[in-house]
């Protein structure tokens, strides 16, 4: 090509087609990409490899090491505007038209920036801005940056794997060296186990299309340790965003290959039949009155509640209660006050008859005669059920859940209740909403409007867990009203353009990733910590950015 005298070789405008034909899959795929770049320094290059690889490995061990690698990549876009010079030379209108990633990116957070116009805490705002920084800086510094995408992918995709592997193994082991019963939470030290949650997901699923595409052995044995230890590390957690995910993007990986698609359907149907299992499991079933004892064998009339569906491992819980016995049999079995509070401040006949229930056992003096020393001690600590103690991970999350929604049919408080509560956070919401219909209260004034809301509506709630709506979609509506919302929406929508022949096309990565962010911002504030919206920018910004490769 003759370039004119004003025509650098580096401002040149190329188009490179390239057609690969992928017969083992019986599909064909032509990419068009569009290079008005310069040629990526190679030291720039390795900055920016080193920044990306640290960011990955942070992610799943530590937020400190995430901002070290976010700020190694603003060192690297510095050096790369020393070495290339603007973030406009070489680069056409054309160029910056194809980015729609980073054009959302700045309007939603620009927006959120002029909320702060009518918010009254300022204090809060900033720090909500300053928390979601990387959700700017991410999208922008690589979007503008002048890296080898192809190769920057690829190893943020190995490094990914080797820190998600790694984390998990830790975390599992650390765990089994703990004594006594472990929360989920306890069973990931280095950041909250809903987010590594999405992380090992996300890994998994891009390694899939990995395996799909190449049947590499190496990619096989990565996928098969992640779903290991990553399917462990889930199931101890009893994290159900985890569980959700994992088939829903075998469902999304796999759709795209044609052979796989009667699997795929199959999958489909599967997981239909076993929403329905759980459906009909959490539908409640009442006490027969009929079928009812009226009094104890020592003659005290037992207190039953037929209109109450609340059961423990299968048993009612408010049937066959004989008060009077179960103070004086419990007395003689324990020093704790029957009408006071056990070690986790519940009230201790609460638990008592929860308890008996779950051993199948009636709520009187025979009941507690037949629990064991350990048993009352257990009772005493606090443990309402013996599935507490025959139960894990996720199994024993489904009887929590199962408890929950009965506890609310029988119009029990939901405080504590981390599904059931949800829609007492969500009903705050809606009062809020409501007074402000159009630009949301302003990203600094959440808090407060929270509190107030919940008083106007006397919520059932205790103090402590009157919280957010943990659903990202509507904090960004209460925070800044409709366009708030539609922005973000925007944003997500933006990462799949509309033609698919186009050569800014994502790669299938980026499809996952999306179905990871929105499904985990219907069920949490993703972006309100640092490591949800580090993960959040990082890959929107890795995989926003137009002439993705195929990875």
């Amino acid at each position: 090509m003759v370039h004119s005298p004003r025509q650098l070789p580096e401002q040149s405008h190329r188009l490179d087609a390239i057609r690969r034909t992928q017969s083992h899959f019986g599909w064909t795929d032509t990419v068009i990409m569009f290079s008005n770049s310069t040629e990526t320094d190679s030291r720039v290059q390795r900055l920016y490899d080193a920044a990306l690889i640290l960011t990955a490995i942070a992610l799943p061990f530590s937020n400190f090491l995430m901002s070290q690698g976010a700020f190694l990549l603003v060192i690297a876009w510095g050096v790369d505007r020393w070495k290339n010079g603007p973030l406009f030379r070489g680069r056409t209108w054309s160029y910056w038209q194809a980015q729609p990633v980073l054009w959302a990116v700045l309007a939603l957070y620009s927006w959120e920036l002029l909320s702060q116009l009518w918010s009254t805490d300022w204090t809060y705002g900033w720090r909500v801005l300053r928390i979601q920084l990387p959700l700017l800086a991410f999208p922008l510094i690589l979007t503008t940056a002048r890296w080898d995408q192809r190769l920057g992918l690829q190893r943020v995709q190995a490094a990914l794997a080797v820190a998600v592997i790694a984390a998990c193994g830790s975390c599992l082991w650390m765990g089994m060296q703990k004594s006594g019963e472990l929360k989920p939470r306890d069973w990931s030290p280095f950041i909250s186990h809903i987010r590594f949650s999405l992380i090992i997901t996300f890994t998994w699923g891009w390694w899939l299309i990995r395996w799909f595409k190449s049947r590499k052995q190496v990619a096989l044995l990565v996928l098969l340790l992640i779903t290991i230890l990553g399917g462990w590390f889930t199931w101890k957690t009893a994290s159900l965003t985890g569980a959700i995910l994992f088939p829903l993007i075998l469902l999304v990986a796999s759709w795209q290959f044609l052979q796989l698609r009667r699997a795929v359907l199959g999958l489909c149907v599967a997981g239909v039949v076993t929403l329905g299992v759980v459906a009909w499991h959490l539908l409640p079933i009442y006490p027969e009155a009929h079928t009812l004892e009226a009094k104890t064998p020592r003659g005290e009339a037992y207190v039953n509640h037929s209109e109450r569906c609340l059961r423990e491992n299968g048993t009612h819980i408010w049937v066959h209660i004989a008060w009077n016995e179960l103070n004086e049999a419990w007395s003689s079995r324990s020093a704790l006050d029957f009408n006071g509070q056990d070690e986790r401040n519940q009230e201790l006949r609460m638990t008592l008859i929860r308890f008996l229930a779950s051993k199948g056992l009636k709520k009187d003096a025979d009941g507690v005669s037949a629990l064991s020393d350990e048993e009352i001690r257990w009772i005493e600590e606090g443990i309402p059920t013996v599935l507490e103690k025959t139960r894990r991970g996720l199994r024993r999350r489904l009887d929590v859940i199962q408890f929950e929604v009965w506890n609310a049919r029988d119009g029990g408080n939901p405080s504590g209740h981390s599904l059931v509560q949800r829609f007492a956070f969500l009903d705050a919401a809606r009062h809020i909403y409501q007074q402000h219909p159009v630009l949301g209260v302003g990203i600094g004034d959440l808090p407060h409007n929270y509190d107030a809301a919940y008083s106007a509506l006397d919520s059932p709630l205790d103090e402590e867990f009157r919280l957010r709506a943990h659903n990202q979609y509507i904090t960004f509506l209460v925070a800044g009203g409709p366009m708030n919302l539609i922005l973000w929406l925007v944003l997500l929508a933006a990462l799949i353009p509309l033609n698919s022949l186009r050569s800014d096309y994502p790669t299938s990565a980026a499809v996952v990733f999306l179905v990871v962010i929105a499904l985990s911002c219907l069920t949490e504030d993703t972006l309100e910590t640092q490591a949800g919206v580090t993960f959040a920018g990082f890959f929107i910004g890795l995989f926003g950015r137009r002439q993705p490769a195929q990875v």
